[in-house]
């Protein structure tokens, strides 16, 4: 698979809406005969010298309940700089990264989808849980706190080459200091944490933890079990056996600077249940063929969603059910009563939105007209209640409704969105005032001050530069920054642009229009990477 790939396929997060997209961008950059500029050509010939430094874009992502993850759009210098270093290396990485018996993410350059992958998909949880536990009288699971967010930077090379060989030798010749300095300057030069989103990032969080696979496989010989990312599960005969594996894992955690997540880490005998005791009921559910059997299976099925929300809030229980109900055929008579149960849960859990919107908009395009008025009053309500909080996932996907539906945003909503220094939010806005979809005028003020050569490589870059592309923005002091800086003009001159409007026309009921991409099923096992 080719470098272009993974900047098309594996940049951006695939939380976001569907405008946002970066195939213009990996053709630009990887086309052959590219007359790159400087930035994007450095080398590690004379060490750290000359290496750019950048901050990423920030969105803040609603998992559930109160939960939340920061997710980010790394600068496109330094991601580019980041996978070609990768790509590069790729042989070189396979030793570290190619799997152990406990690790079922390791990364896979695929085809189609995502273009690193998971060996194993999420849907293997239950299959793997039943391998762990034959002969086992006990299962640890624990998973690592804040573990992304966590990860240092120079424990990649420790990772790589060992502790004692990294410290030995700070130069760039090792690959994985080369790594470790493009993360590190990815993020401003900070040494904690690494991008939750990006496909690279995996890559990344693979080498450590397979290299602790192996560490806890010598401690521990014949220990059974399994990982996902950072999510531990194991089976014992004895619990003094369950006990020691805690014990050492942790210590070899420590010496990479990671640490247990004591409130998620449990000693369970056996018999325990394969999956999240919520997810059975939702799975098995079936809806009758007649519309009138239908309908009461819809009161019914929803009922059962949200009694299971209540009683485990913090789990994708109606994330999970408004999935379940992705490919179900609506009787006509029943599409107004599914759309209101459907926004019954975008208000309350807001992270469910996504799902909320794929049912509605892929059955809006196939010719079902949308319940306007309400989804109208739901939007304008999450943008008008989520704005001022900074949550960027629940406006922005309201915002991509009220493009995909050509619903207006009421001046309360407008004004509200006005204040959120989101670039996300900022260009959804942006392009429905364009679209004439505003009640009332933007405020600009904010927005306007990103508009400079330095935020090119500031948290707000690709607002600096798409809103620049775009014409929505004019650059502080009458000059265009983006033109007068080498590598983003290279971008904009080769026709670069991070956002599609053609992702975010209004669906017209029968007519083509793009469907939304769906949202990758929530997690219904275990614990998601914290």
């Amino acid at each position: 698979m080719a470098l272009s790939d993974t900047l098309e396929r594996g940049y951006f997060p695939k939380e976001l809406p569907n405008p946002f997209v970066t195939t213009s961008f990996a053709s630009a950059v990887t086309a052959p005969g590219a007359a790159l500029p400087a930035k994007f050509n450095v080398t590690f010939g004379s060490g750290r010298t000359g290496m750019p430094k950048a901050k990423p874009t920030r969105y803040s992502h609603a998992r559930g309940g109160l939960l939340r993850r920061q997710l980010c759009l790394p600068n496109p210098v330094l991601y580019y700089l980041l996978c070609r270093e990768i790509h590069s290396n790729w042989a070189a990485l396979q030793p570290n990264t190619g799997g152990t018996p406990l690790s079922a993410t390791a990364p896979i350059l695929e085809p189609t989808g995502r273009a690193i992958q998971s060996v194993r998909p999420q849907s293997a949880r239950r299959e793997l849980a039943v391998q762990t536990r034959i002969n086992s009288r006990y299962i640890l699971r624990t998973d690592i706190s804040r573990f992304y967010h966590s990860i240092y930077t120079h424990s990649i090379p420790w990772a790589l080459h060992t502790k004692a060989v990294a410290k030995a030798n700070r130069g760039m010749s090792l690959l994985g200091n080369r790594l470790d300095c493009l993360v590190r300057n990815g993020q401003d030069g900070q040494t904690v944490g690494i991008p939750i989103g990006p496909d690279a990032s995996l890559v990344i969080a693979e080498i450590l933890m397979q290299r602790c696979d192996r560490e806890l496989l010598a401690a521990c010989p014949g220990i059974r079990g399994h990982r996902f990312i950072d999510d531990y599960e194991l089976g014992f005969r004895h619990r003094t056996d369950a006990e020691d594996a805690f014990h050492r894992l942790e210590k070899i955690l420590g010496d990479y600077e990671l640490a247990l997540n004591l409130r998620k880490t449990e000693i369970m005998e056996l018999p325990c249940g394969l999956e999240a005791p919520w997810v059975s009921p939702l799975r098995a559910f079936t809806f009758r063929g007649t519309s009138t059997g239908q309908q009461g299976d819809l009161f019914r099925f929803f009922d059962l969603a949200f009694e299971l929300h209540g009683q485990h809030p913090d789990d994708a229980v109606l994330q999970f059910a408004v999935g379940r109900l992705r490919d179900l055929p609506v009787a006509p008579s029943n599409w107004e009563l599914f759309q209101r149960l459907l926004l019954d849960c975008a208000a309350p859990e807001p992270a469910a939105l996504p799902y909320v919107l794929e049912s509605i908009i892929s059955r809006a395009n196939a010719g079902a007209a949308p319940a306007l008025t309400e989804i109208q009053q739901v939007m304008n309500s999450l943008i008008i209640d989520h704005s001022g909080l900074a949550h960027s996932s629940e406006v922005a996907w309201a915002l991509w409704a009220c493009l995909a539906l050509g619903i207006t945003i009421s001046a309360e909503a407008a004004a509200a969105v006005s204040e959120c220094e989101d670039s996300v939010v900022a260009l959804l806005a942006l392009h429905c005032e364009a679209q004439g979809q505003v009640g009332a005028p933007l405020d600009h003020t904010a927005w306007s001050s990103y508009m400079n050569g330095d935020s090119l490589y500031e948290d707000h870059w690709l607002l600096a530069y798409e809103a620049n592309v775009k014409g929505w923005l004019p650059s502080q002091a009458g000059r265009d920054h983006v033109s007068e800086d080498p590598s983003f003009q290279f971008l904009k001159s080769a026709g670069v642009s991070f956002y599609d409007v053609a992702m975010a026309v209004p669906a017209a009921p029968g007519a083509p229009a793009p469907v939304p991409v769906p949202p990758t099923p929530p997690r219904v096992y275990g614990i998601s990477p914290s």
